[in-house]
């Protein structure tokens, strides 16, 4: 087996349809080439490399010509190119910069427009300094477009969203299974970690927090574990993602340890699975912010209020919608046919002690 025979990748035929939408959009903004920045976790190099970055890394991508990755370490470089569908993949050296700057006039692009994914999120040294060194060029932001076309999901992508919705369901099972009064939240994190990695997941959020349920003090899971013990009469609310060769999903469950769940858990559970039910019936292409929020209100109108959002996108964004009487604003949205979303309703007691998310 080759070393690009190692990860997994997508066909060809998506790869074509990926970098066709992307360059049919740089042709509508006028650019000439997309300059992408990239870290551990950040999805957007990974979109059109196949490269899982571990470190920061950025992507030249032409309208015309092939395109490069540069990565943070040299002794990285093995990897990504056994990774990457791109075949040049080079260090950039101690700093980015310089080593882009080269490759930009290099193509004979120091003069043209630029899109930028993202300046909302690129460092603003970066940004400064890539506009002073090309002071012709024009430098636009692209993220936008670029989310755009990635928001929607292909056939192919649905199927590993599908194997990280497979990893996360053997974490929850490995709880139901393995939690007893004893163990540590540290303990319960290492039950997670211990029911996927071996079948190929990738850690995402583990959220995690314990609390009893008679007097409790935690209503949202945690996002560091500490060392409190589980006993009997204890809660665990969770908050897992496992992810599939960058692409994730999320479940969320709560377990009541030694017995069955105190009567306001029983309601917050029900008002949960409720509040579940009601706004994942309304999704559908079309389904505004406004049509979500409201078919949330079995919250409020069984007393309680929400702290976490009660709908996300990618990385918690894309939109983040939370119940009527939750922090979160409005976002304008509307639901396209293969966009993928969470439903996590966070029903929480008006005292802020008692709460469990459910999705």
């Amino acid at each position: 087996m080759s070393d690009r025979e190692l990860f997994p990748r997508f066909t060809q035929t998506e790869y074509t349809r990926r970098y066709s939408l992307v360059r049919e959009a740089m042709q509508k903004e006028g650019c000439n080439a997309v300059l992408i920045s990239g870290a551990r976790g950040s999805s957007e190099v990974h979109y059109l490399s196949n490269y899982l970055a571990q470190s920061p890394c950025w992507l030249l991508f032409p309208r015309e010509g092939d395109p490069v990755v540069f990565i943070h370490f040299f002794n990285h470089r093995p990897c990504a190119k056994a990774q990457s569908i791109i075949d040049d993949v080079r260090w950039y050296g101690p700093a980015p910069l310089p080593t882009l700057a080269e490759e930009i006039r290099k193509r004979g692009l120091d003069k043209s427009k630029i899109g930028l994914v993202s300046m909302r999120s690129m460092a603003y040294g970066h940004v400064v300094e890539l506009q002073r060194r090309f002071p012709s060029a024009e430098l636009v932001e692209f993220g936008p477009q670029f989310n755009r076309i990635r928001r929607v999901r292909s056939e192919e992508e649905l199927v590993y969203l599908r194997k990280s919705g497979y990893l996360t369901d053997l974490a929850c099972e490995a709880l139901e299974n393995n939690l007893r009064p004893g163990l540590t939240e540290h303990e319960v994190l290492s039950i997670v970690y211990g029911a996927h990695i071996k079948h190929g997941g990738d850690p995402g959020i583990h959220f995690i927090a314990a609390t009893d349920m008679e007097s409790p003090d935690r209503f949202v899971p945690w996002q560091k574990q500490t060392s409190r013990v589980l006993e009997k009469g204890s809660v665990v609310i969770t908050e897992l993602t496992v992810s599939y060769w960058g692409y994730s999903t999320q479940i969320h469950r709560p377990f009541a340890i030694g017995g069955e769940p105190a009567p306001i858990y029983r309601k917050l559970f029900e008002t949960a699975l409720q509040c579940y039910e009601n706004v994942r019936k309304v999704c559908k292409p079309r389904t505004t912010s406004e049509e979500i929020v409201a078919a949330s209100s079995v919250i409020e109108e069984n007393g309680f209020t929400s702290y976490d959002s009660v709908f996300h996108g990618e990385a918690g964004k894309s939109p983040e919608l939370g119940s009527k009487s939750a922090a979160h604003p409005l976002e304008p949205w509307s639901l396209e046919e293969n966009m993928v979303h969470v439903i996590q309703p966070n029903p929480i007691t008006k005292d802020f002690k008692a709460g469990l998310q459910l999705g």
